[in-house]
Parts: C-alpha cells; structure tokens; sequence
C-alpha cells in the first residue's frame, strides 16, 4: 500500500513540475512578444517623429524625438522582464531607470541635440509604446 501512495505523490510532483516548465515557457514566450511588438512601435514613433520631421525641415533641428532616450528605454524595458522575478528589486529598478533616463535626457539637452519637446516626444513613444501591447494589463490597474 505504501508503493502505491509514493507513485502517486512522484506523479503529482512531476505534473505539477511540467505545469510549471510549460507556464514558463508560456511566459517567456509572451515576454518576447512583448518586446518585439513594443520594438516595432517605437521603430514607427521614430520614423514618424524623428526622421520624417528632419526630412522635411533640416536635420539639425532640436524638436525631433531623441533616438538615444528611446533606445535607453526599449534596453531598460527589456532588462526589466529580468528585474520582474525579484519584487523587492522592482522598486530600486525604477529609481535606477528613471534617474538614468533624466541623466541621459539632460545630456541630450545640455549638447543642444535635442530641446525639450524632441525629449517629451521620445518619452511618450517610449511610454506608449510599453503600454499599448499590454493594454488589458494596464487597464486592471498597475500592480508594485
């Protein structure tokens, strides 16, 4: 009889490990989506408000989007499906990419490459960009 309980226990460890290995594939896969859907949107915001902007006026003006902010958020967005498995990093994390975004946006400023409009128009790529291939998760309210 006791044969016969150990079996049972082995076997609903065992399916309780594949439900977790499939789970994290499921996860990981979704992650990458994520991340290439939110790639593409911020590969558009640039064409739209970058590019194009310095096609028809001049490419030295101040008001286009800031290819540098945008990219230090796409790497920051995509290092953070690694912070996302320790919650008590989630925090430190956001001061750390915040203040890294100021520093970078400022410097974007201070070498008179962009104005403060080409930094608004990078931040709100970047943002929209983040939040539109996770809308329904968005709108259930931001979770720390």
């Amino acid at each position: 009889m006791m044969k016969n309980k150990n079996s049972k226990t082995k076997e609903k460890k065992t399916g309780n490990k594949k439900q977790k290995e499939d789970r994290m594939k499921f996860h990981t896969k979704q992650q990458l989506i994520w991340i290439a859907y939110t790639t593409v949107l911020m590969i558009v915001g640039l064409a739209l408000f970058k590019y194009l902007p310095m096609y028809l006026f001049d490419s030295n003006i101040l008001y286009d989007a800031s290819y540098h902010v945008l990219f230090t958020i796409l790497l920051l967005y995509i290092l953070w499906f690694f912070i996302d498995q320790k919650k008590s990093w989630r925090i430190p994390y956001f001061i750390f990419s915040g203040a890294l975004i100021i520093i970078v946006s400022l410097q974007r400023i201070i070498a008179q490459e962009h104005n403060e409009v080409g930094i608004i128009l990078a931040l709100l790529i970047g943002a929209i960009s983040i939040v539109i291939p996770r809308w329904k998760e968005f709108m259930g309210g931001v979770k720390f």
